[in-house]
């Protein structure tokens, strides 16, 4: 057995390299084999890392940490015979827990062991893959503000994302957005624009209820713009599982989608803000 475990000592706290590493040392202690950790220094580190164990063999890599970190991992395999896996030890957690990956240190350790592998889906948007939710409406700018935070040592975790959210709904700009996908086309002026291989944003935000990461399809799921307490009473909605009861929401399956909007801006991509510009396309991997 040959497994590379990547930490980001970011997400959890740099005491968490610690404990993965006691937690390495207990689960595989009677087991034969190369059990390497390597923590990121940087932001896309994580992907070369990655990239590297699969050039040199490794069975499995573990992405410890939360969805950005599991994200750089993941593309770096995909079309790989290395093996995901996964210790969830961010604030979003989407992809674990669509997975049904358990949250503690031992347990998630012991899936090579007893577990079993499957595939999943991989989206491709803006030359990247993502695997849980890529969006281009406030979701994106909340993800924006709060990267731009973090990095000035911002408290992280999920409290800080409500009062941004309340901030960055009143700078969201909902233009008109021209969209297609396989079973026809739409315009919209949207508060949230998702396209999800999963139900969840990550901490229990479910923007997509019947989402699942291995059945060949997206959800596409558009939330019209319709004003402050219809925003309100949406994201009490999206905390206790029912979106779909809103009027303002859309929720289409489709493999392709195409957005045309009236000038480039910021996107999130597992949970991570890039830019993008006035058309992008998402595919199924």
């Amino acid at each position: 057995m040959k497994i590379r475990f990547i930490v980001n000592p970011i997400s959890g706290g740099k005491e968490k390299v610690e404990a993965i590493t006691d937690g390495v040392s207990r689960v595989f202690s009677n087991v034969e084999g190369i059990f390497e950790i390597r923590a990121t220094r940087f932001q896309g580190d994580a992907f070369h890392l990655s990239e590297e164990a699969v050039k040199k063999g490794y069975e499995t890599v573990f992405a410890c940490g939360g969805d950005g970190t599991i994200n750089e991992v993941a593309s770096a395999l995909v079309g790989s015979e290395t093996v995901l896996g996964i210790l969830p030890v961010g604030s979003g957690n989407a992809l674990a827990g669509a997975l049904g990956i358990p949250f503690g240190t031992l347990d998630a350790f012991g899936l090579p062991l007893k577990g079993r592998v499957k595939e999943i889906d991989a989206g491709q948007v803006c030359d990247r893959f993502f695997f849980s939710t890529a969006g281009m409406g406030l979701d994106a700018s909340i993800s924006k503000s709060y990267d731009e935070r973090a990095r000035l040592s911002f408290r992280r975790g999920i409290l800080p994302y409500l009062p941004l959210a309340a901030m960055e709904y009143f700078r969201y700009d909902s233009s008109t957005v021209f969209i297609k996908h396989d079973e026809g086309h739409m315009k919209v002026s949207p508060l949230f624009l998702t396209v999800a291989n999963t139900g969840e944003y990550g901490a229990k935000a479910v923007i997509s209820p019947g989402a699942l990461p291995d059945d060949g399809y997206f959800d596409l799921c558009v939330v019209e713009d319709r004003g402050f307490f219809n925003a309100l009473s949406f994201a009490r909605k999206l905390f206790n599982g029912k979106v779909a009861t809103m009027k303002n929401y859309r929720s289409i399956r489709t493999k392709n989608v195409e957005v045309v909007k009236k000038s480039p801006g910021v996107m999130q991509i597992d949970g991570e803000p890039f830019g993008c510009g006035e058309k992008v396309t998402f595919s199924m991997r």
